[in-house]
Order: structure tokens, then C-alpha cells, then sequence
């Protein structure tokens, strides 16, 4: 094949893997196939469902007229060949309505994995002879826009899916919050009226107790991610101090979590641990910090937290010694969802780290992970003392 045939399919290739919209592809595909053989015009169907769609065509004179492939449909399927009709083709094939200035047609298959995807056709103003080398490029560039348009149906099922996923996420989590109120309502009372108690039922109930707060922090995380993708996650500001908060998160996370000691050292004056932003927003934020340290580490393994100042920032951070993060893992772990495939058998649902930088993005804040695998993971949180956000405002 010719090199500066061999150039446009390469230049095809980039054009195709790089075009965005559904609509710049199709066009793509069509515009780039008509160079290959000196087409005038072209028109793209695709398959939807089990009839051919029009999805581009190149000027008004070949909208209407398509060919019947019909007859031609297993011929084609099992050569996967480039179908070319001279004008005394289309003569036999009495196409009345056929445009009399075109001479002839060339209809290119797009098949993938034996599946036929759909049909280009380029027509021709001058009857000429589809040289071996054309006819090649055709079909080497047939599979290039069969991969593209595969690449393109595959992106919008995981859309479909994705979408499928948040709506079902959304009333599940709607209707689960108010009969869940309820239960942890009753099971609280109870505890309050046997945690000093030393009987079978009031283990059992502190258990209960426990279980109801994980799986109510459970569906509040599965409503904040809601929220954040309406828009309807909302943040109320004040001065707060920062020690506040993470004691709050300790306490809570010592009562249902014994088996793992926090260390807490705070390096800080009282003058500054004082920061702008939303009191039990953060606290959910280092709630969900801590608690991916636990869930990583071994029973009786210590977690250390450590507020440090610096002349803009006051920087939080948790360390673990569990199994730590890998390299690939660290690139996605904080978009939501996604799970390192050793933590399979680790409960949540992987959105504590996206809730915890969104959070902390809103409060003008940083948070940078580091980790090494069977080692353990230090999470750095970065927030501007109310002195920066005072000078920056001034």
C-alpha cells in the first residue's frame, strides 16, 4: 500500500480517538472515509435496534436514496468487502429515484466482533475502477471506525448505568432514612437505659447501638453524594476551632470502635486552632478520615492524629500502619465508588474520601494522600487559619 495511504489511515486513527461529541464522529468517520477513494458525497447508517438509521449525509442529494442492502447483506458479512455498484449496477437495480449525476457507489461494512455496526456509502460525479489499493484502506479503515463507534456505545452504556446507579441510590436512600430515624431512635433509648448495666442485654443492646450509628452514617453518605451532584450540598460558616472537631470525631469513633487506639496530639496555642468553616461538615470529614483508618488496619493497631500549625495553615493528619494504597489505586480512590480490589471484603461503598475532598475544596482547603503498600497510608489535610482568609479577602 501506497505510504501516503498508509499516512491517512494513521492521521484517521488520531482524528477518530480524539473526536468528543457522538455527532463530530460520525462526521469524522464519513468525511475522512470519501478521501480514500475521491468520493463526492457519503452518507452514514448505523443500526438501531434492528433497522438502519441515518446519522450524517454529506449534501441533500443523496438524503433520501438508500440502496437495499439486502440481498447483498450476507455476501458482505461473510467477505467483509467493500460492495462497489457502477452505474449500470444501479441501472439493473431500477433506482428510479436514484440522482442521475452519480456514477457510482461504494458501500463499506462496519462489522465488529461478526456484529454489523452499520453502512457508509460514497458516492461518485465520475465511474471509475475501485483500484486494490483503495478497496484495503477502505476496509483497514473500516475497523478503525467500527473501534471508535464501539468505544463510543460502550461510553454511553456506563453513562446509562452510572445514571441508573445514582437514581436507584437516591430513592433508596430517601426511603431508607425515616424508618431508619425510628430504629436508632428506639435502640439509643434502650442503651441509655442499660449501658450501666452488666448483663447478656445490655452487650447485645451497645452492639445494636453501634450498628444502628454505622448504618446511619451509611445512608448520610449515601444523601450527601446526592446532594453534591444536585447542587443542593449546602455549607453554614463560623469561626470554630479546628482541636473541637477532631475530638468530636474521636470520641465518637472510641465508642464504636475499641479494638483501635487513637493517639491524638494536638501541636497547637488556642490562638491557632481557630478556622472559617461549616462545624459538622468537618466533622463528618475527619469521621470519614478515621474511618478508613480503621477499616485498613488490624485490630489493636494504633492510629496517630496530629494537628500541626504553619504561618498560613493548619494542617490534619492521620496515619495508619494497615495495608496501605498502591500507586494505581491512589490515581482513583478519591472519585467515588471504587474500591481497591483487596478491599473487596471491606464494608462501604467507597465515597468517604470523595465526601472528605469536597468538603475540604469548599472550606479552600487541600488534601494529599501518601501511601506505601503493607506499610500503611498518611492522609494530610490543609486548611487556612482565619488570619490567611483575612489578609487574602483584605
Amino acid at each position: 500500500m501506497k505510504n501516503i495511504q498508509l499516512g491517512e489511515i494513521n492521521k484517521a486513527i488520531l482524528a477518530l480517538t480524539t473526536t468528543k461529541s457522538n455527532e463530530q464522529l460520525y462526521k469524522e468517520i464519513a468525511q475522512t472515509a470519501k478521501t480514500f477513494i475521491g468520493a463526492n458525497f457519503v452518507k452514514l447508517l448505523l443500526y438501531e435496534k434492528d433497522h438502519l438509521k441515518r446519522v450524517y449525509y454529506s449534501d441533500e442529494l443523496i438524503k433520501q436514496n438508500t440502496i437495499t442492502i439486502n440481498k447483498y447483506y450476507s455476501k458482505i458479512l461473510a467477505a467483509n468487502d467493500v460492495l462497489y455498484l457502477s452505474k449500470s449496477d444501479l441501472g439493473r437495480l431500477q433506482m428510479k429515484q436514484f440522482p442521475h449525476e452519480i456514477k457510482q457507489v461504494a458501500i463499506v461494512p462496519l462489522l465488529y466482533s461478526q456484529q454489523m455496526l452499520g453502512f457508509l456509502f460514497l458516492y461518485s460525479l465520475k465511474e471509475k475502477s475501485l483500484s486494490e489499493t483503495e478497496r484495503d484502506a477502505l476496509i483497514i479503515y473500516s475497523h478503525t471506525a467500527t473501534l471508535a463507534l464501539n468505544k463510543i456505545q460502550l461510553q454511553e452504556d456506563s453513562q446509562k448505568a452510572l445514571e441508573l446507579r445514582d437514581r436507584f441510590i437516591s430513592l433508596a436512600s430517601h426511603e431508607l432514612r425515616t424508618p431508619l430515624t425510628s430504629i436508632h431512635g428506639y435502640i439509643q433509648l434502650l442503651y441509655s437505659r442499660t449501658k450501666d448495666k452488666e448483663t447478656l442485654e445490655s452487650r447485645w443492646t451497645k452492639e445494636l447501638y453501634a450498628e444502628s450509628i454505622r448504618l446511619t452514617t451509611l445512608v448520610k453518605e449515601l444523601l450527601d453524594v446526592n446532594r453534591i451532584k444536585q447542587g443542593q450540598f449546602a455549607f453554614v460558616f463560623s469561626e470554630i476551632q479546628l482541636q473541637d472537631i477532631v475530638t468530636r470525631a474521636i470520641d465518637q469513633y472510641r465508642f464504636t470502635n475499641t479494638n483501635h487506639p487513637f493517639e491524638f496530639y494536638c501541636k497547637l496555642t488556642n490562638h491557632q486552632t481557630r478556622i472559617v468553616g461549616d462545624f459538622d461538615k468537618l466533622v463528618e470529614m475527619v469521621s470519614g478520615l478515621l474511618e478508613n483508618a480503621i477499616k485498613f488496619s488490624k485490630p489493636g493497631e494504633k492510629i496517630a492524629v496530629i494537628l500541626k500549625s504553619h504561618p498560613r495553615m493548619i494542617t490534619l493528619e492521620v496515619h495508619d500502619k494497615g495495608k496501605g494504597i498502591s500507586k494505581h489505586d491512589l490515581a482513583s480512590i478519591m472519585n467515588g465508588f471504587y474500591k481497591p480490589e483487596y478491599a473487596g471484603y471491606i464494608e462501604g461503598m467507597g465515597v468517604g474520601l470523595m465526601l472528605a475532598r469536597y468538603i475540604i475544596e469548599n472550606h479552600r482547603g487541600k488534601i494529599k494522600i501518601k501511601s506505601k503498600e503493607n506499610i500503611g497510608t498518611t492522609v494530610t489535610v490543609s486548611l487556612p487559619t482565619i488570619r490567611s482568609i483575612n489578609k487574602t479577602t483584605n
